[in-house]
């Protein structure tokens, strides 16, 4: 079942929200050199201090793992 408003537009079919992609360069405690990332962030649900602990995830799988990031550099693309 689509539900509908009451323009007649299908709440399926509602735009993506816009996002902000940066491109990262950041460290990983431990480990020699640096590494580069795209990262997306979608406003009201994450935004630039999140970045850390999205890298992380990717990493270790665990967000919590933030504190072994360090960004070194960040710029929107």
């Amino acid at each position: 079942m689509t539900v509908r408003s009451r323009s007649g537009h299908s709440r399926s079919q509602a735009p993506p929200p816009e996002r902000t992609v940066y491109r990262a360069v950041y460290s990983v405690r431990g480990e020699a050199g640096v590494r580069r990332a795209e990262v997306a962030l979608i406003p009201g649900y994450s935004q630039e201090s999140d970045i850390p602990r999205i890298l992380a995830a990717r990493l270790t799988g665990r967000p919590a793992d933030a504190g072994l990031i360090t960004v070194l550099e960040l710029r929107p693309v």
